[in-house]
């Protein structure tokens, strides 16, 4: 009788515990800016789980990271925004593009030509790590 209790019991444990659903970024991209100017980071979040928010990422080769979105101001002009997160759907997917979401990247402190590896984090506790090799942005400024 003991032996079925305690087999019941670690059986609810492991039911009890939650799932960690997987979250992955596809085809991520790191343009550094020219200069002094920011950087941007690309890619495609995949969700297999539960609704969640994408609200910060972090790397050892940037002194800072935010996560920014494009507007359309009231005369139709499209405008960058610093924001405090984002939507990523149950089972679906957060498309960080140019023209809409994505992450700034300020003051590379990496090593041009190694892979950069950057920490998204996520509302639900959840953290995927993007790792990619830099390259140089274009001469168009991507910026404020």
């Amino acid at each position: 009788m003991m032996r079925k209790l305690i087999v019941l019991f670690m059986a609810s444990l492991l039911l009890s515990l939650p799932v960690r659903a997987e979250m992955m970024a596809m085809q991520p991209s790191i343009k550094l800016g020219i200069g002094d100017r920011p950087g941007v980071l690309f890619a495609t979040i995949h969700n297999k789980g539960a609704a969640t928010r994408l609200i910060s990422a972090d790397s050892d080769a940037f002194a800072r990271i935010e996560l920014h979105t494009h507007q359309t101001e009231a005369n139709g002009m499209m405008r960058m925004v610093q924001v405090e997160d984002f939507a990523v759907p149950a089972n679906g997917k957060l498309a960080l593009k140019p023209g809409g979401h994505h992450l700034m990247l300020f003051g590379f402190q990496g090593e041009h030509g190694a892979d950069v590896a950057v920490t998204l984090q996520f509302a639900d506790g959840r953290a995927v790590r993007v790792s990619t090799a830099p390259s140089q942005r274009e001469k168009h400024h991507h910026g404020h």
